[in-house]
C-alpha cells in the first residue's frame, strides 16, 4: 500500500514541502527536518533530491505554485510558526505534554531537539499512525524520544473515547496543535473537539489553522482559491468549513477560551521570508490561531 494511501496527500504533499526546504543552504532555510523524505514516493524523493541544484531549486517551487497558488510559502511559514509557538508554549509556559491532532507525518517530536522533558502525543488513524511507525524504524541516528500514539478517526470517533484520562492528569500542562485542521473541520466535529479542550485544565492552549469563511463562499475574491478548491475536490480532501476571523474571539468564549494570536499566511510570509514576501501571492486566506483555556 503507497504512501498516498495510508496517509492523505496534502499530508505526503506537506512532508515534501518541509523535504524541500530542508534541501536549502542552512542560511536560507527556515527549519531542518531530516525526516521529511522517508515519506515521499520514488517521485517526490526524486524532486526533493533534484531541488538542491539551482535550475530545480528554482524551477520545483515554481511548478507547485502554478498548480496549488500559494502554499508552498504559505506552508513552510506556517510550520516555522508553530515550531516558534510550540517552544515558547514550552519554555515560557510550562508546556509538558505536546498532544498532535490529525498529525499524519509530523516529526516536531523528533526534530525540535528540546531540552526540557515533553511528552508528545500523535492522533490519527490507525492505518497512517502504523505506517508511520514503520518508516521512521528505519531512520538512523533518530532521537531517542517517546511517542504515545493514539488511533482516532476524526470522521466518526470521539476524543473522549479514544484519549485515556491519564493525558489529563494534573501534573500535565498540555498544549494541542491541530495544524491542518480544515480538512475535518466540520461544525459539528469544531464544537466537538473544543468542548473537549475546555476540559482541561486552565492554562492548555491549542495551536489550530483555519480557513476564512469569506473564500469558502466566494473563491473568486481570492488569488488561487478556486484551483485549489478544486484541486482538492480531485484528491477527495475538500476543505469543509471556514471561519470568520471577527467570530472567532465569540466562538473561543463559548468553551472558555481566550484569542492569544490569530493571523493570515500573508502576515506570517512577512515574518518569515522579509521583503520576500511582497512577491508571494495565494493562500492570504489561511490563517493560524492559538489559543488558552482560562
Amino acid at each position: 500500500m503507497s504512501s498516498l494511501v495510508r496517509a492523505r496527500r496534502t499530508t505526503v504533499l506537506t512532508a515534501f514541502f518541509r523535504a524541500l526546504e530542508s534541501s536549502k543552504p542552512s542560511r536560507e532555510r527556515l527549519f531542518t527536518d531530516p525526516f521529511a523524505k522517508v515519506f515521499l514516493p520514488p517521485s517526490l524523493k526524486m524532486w526533493a533530491f533534484l531541488s538542491v541544484y539551482p535550475f530545480f531549486k528554482w524551477a520545483v517551487p515554481r511548478y507547485i505554485n502554478y498548480f496549488w497558488p500559494g502554499a508552498h510559502s504559505a506552508i513552510v511559514a506556517r510550520t516555522r510558526l508553530i515550531d516558534v509557538m510550540t517552544i515558547r508554549a514550552i519554555q515560557d509556559h510550562g508546556v509538558n505534554q505536546v498532544m498532535i491532532l490529525g498529525s499524519g507525518f509530523d516529526t516536531r517530536a523528533h526534530r525540535l531537539q528540546l531540552r526540557e522533558r515533553v511528552q508528545f502525543v500523535e492522533m490519527d488513524r490507525p492505518v497512517t499512525l502504523e505506517y508511520k511507525q514503520q518508516l521512521l524504524d528505519k531512520v538512523r541516528n533518530k532521537p531517542l524520544v517517546h511517542v504515545d500514539y493514539v488511533s482516532m478517526d476524526f470522521s466518526y470517533q470521539q476524543p473522549q473515547d479514544c484519549i485515556s484520562n491519564l493525558m489529563r492528569a494534573d501534573h500535565y500542562k498540555t498544549l494541542f496543535i491541530w495544524e491542518g485542521a480544515v480538512n475535518n473541520f466540520t461544525a459539528t466535529m469544531g464544537r466537538i473537539m473544543f468542548d473537549y479542550f475546555k476540559g482541561f485544565p486552565s492554562g492548555t492552549r491549542i495551536i489550530f489553522t483555519y480557513v476564512i469563511k469569506e473564500m469558502m463562499e466566494d473563491p473568486s475574491r481570492f488569488h488561487g482559491a478556486a484551483s485549489i478548491i478544486r484541486l482538492l475536490k480531485k484528491v477527495k480532501e475538500p476543505w469543509n468549513m471556514g471561519l470568520d476571523p471577527a467570530y472567532l474571539p465569540h466562538f473561543l468564549a463559548e468553551y472558555n477560551m481566550e484569542l492569544l494570536y490569530d493571523e493570515g499566511a500573508e502576515d506570517f510570509r512577512r515574518m518569515y521570508f522579509g521583503e520576500k514576501a511582497l512577491q508571494m501571492r495565494g493562500y492570504e486566506f489561511y490563517r493560524v490561531a492559538m489559543a488558552v483555556v482560562k
